[in-house]
């Protein structure tokens, strides 16, 4: 705000309604003074980073940057009296780096730099989103490539096997792979049109008890061949969005999907904490080896056509990390997988 300006505007109002007014802001604003030392944040921006005042007041404002070349183009635009917009991270109390847009500009009274206002707008969970919709197009090409692959050579051997038995049980499984096929690209699809139509959708209260609920009654339904214990859940709401039951759905199934046992058992139950709930999902299957539970995520690969070892998996943990959640697996006893979502409470 130049002063210059609008000083006849400014004196119809207190200075306090300004104060005021910065203060309850939603979006995270810093004011620092001319040696970029913070002097002022609003509500906003401390609830966002995590940090009560007293923590960030008198402290320089790369206190909070998560990048440090950002920042220094960003001073160096106000050392020289420039107003300065783009892309840059900040850095939560907890150390995690947080993504957006935002400016950063000169507080001019009188022809002189008082100070500098700064306003963040946060961008972290759509970047998730864009990222994971590209990831999951990568995921499809490549296990398309390799499921046509096998396809193929299935279909070669009952060329050559023409009217046996062996010839009838390679076009079985040639069929199934169509089919594989066919489910993983319909699959990909479905989770790429929902992260594209909530990457811009604010996190919120969800309850938690109704989607499980819900998501139970519809997997039940779809898999009848398993076996599942829940018992009632309790009422509490979490941090999340449209997305969260596409999470969860994409987990319970999982766990039907990729168990070897004759008669497939899933076991939910919620563990609610002071600040967050986890969410179990416990299963007799085959279980998840301990150099492949964050491969099974997407979140390592090990060459260029393996990238981890399912699609909803890689999504659901996409999604969960667009609510600062997390989800990992664990063994089961005495035999099995135990996945496990963190979600945060309101």
């Amino acid at each position: 705000m130049d002063g210059s300006d609008d000083g006849a505007a400014e004196g119809e109002l207190d200075e306090e309604v300004y104060r005021r007014a910065f203060r309850s802001t939603e979006a995270p604003a810093v004011i620092a003074d001319p040696d970029f030392v913070i002097r002022d944040i609003n509500r906003g921006g401390l609830d966002f980073l995590g940090y009560e005042l007293d923590d960030v007041v008198g402290q320089p404002l790369t206190v909070i940057s998560g990048d440090d070349d950002v920042s220094a183009e960003i001073l160096d635009s106000l050392s020289r009296g420039e107003r300065w917009r783009g892309q840059f991270a900040v850095e939560t109390r907890n150390g995690r780096n947080v993504y957006g847009t935002g400016s950063a500009s000169p507080i001019v009274v009188d022809g002189e730099t008082k100070g500098i206002v700064a306003v963040f707008v946060d961008t972290t969970k759509q970047r998730q989103y864009e990222n994971a919709a590209e990831v999951l197009n990568r995921l499809l090409r490549h296990d398309l490539r390799n499921e046509l692959n096998i396809m193929y050579g299935h279909i070669q051997r009952a060329q050559s096997a023409a009217e046996s038995p062996a010839a009838d049980e390679s076009l079985e499984r040639a069929r199934d792979k169509i089919v594989d096929i066919v489910h993983k690209t319909e699959r990909a699809r479905d989770l790429r049109d929902l992260l594209e139509k909530s990457h811009s959708a604010s996190n919120r209260p969800v309850r938690l008890d109704i989607v499980l609920n819900n998501k139970l009654v519809e997997v039940m339904h779809e898999y009848d061949e398993a076996e599942y214990e829940f018992e009632v859940f309790p009422e509490v709401t979490v941090v999340a969005d449209d997305l969260l039951p596409a999470a969860v759905e994409a987990v319970l199934e999982n766990a039907v999907t990729h168990n070897d046992a004759e008669t497939p058992r899933i076991e939910v139950s919620v563990d609610v904490g002071d600040g967050d709930v986890v969410v179990s999902v416990a299963d007799n299957g085959p279980g998840v080896p301990e150099s492949q539970r964050d491969l099974i995520f997407g979140r390592e690969e090990f060459d260029q056509l393996h990238h981890g070892t399912g699609i909803s998996l890689f999504f659901a943990d996409s999604v969960l990390s667009g609510y600062n959640g997390d989800i990992w697996v664990e063994g089961n006893d005495p035999r099995g997988a135990v996945f496990k979502i963190r979600l945060e409470r309101p």
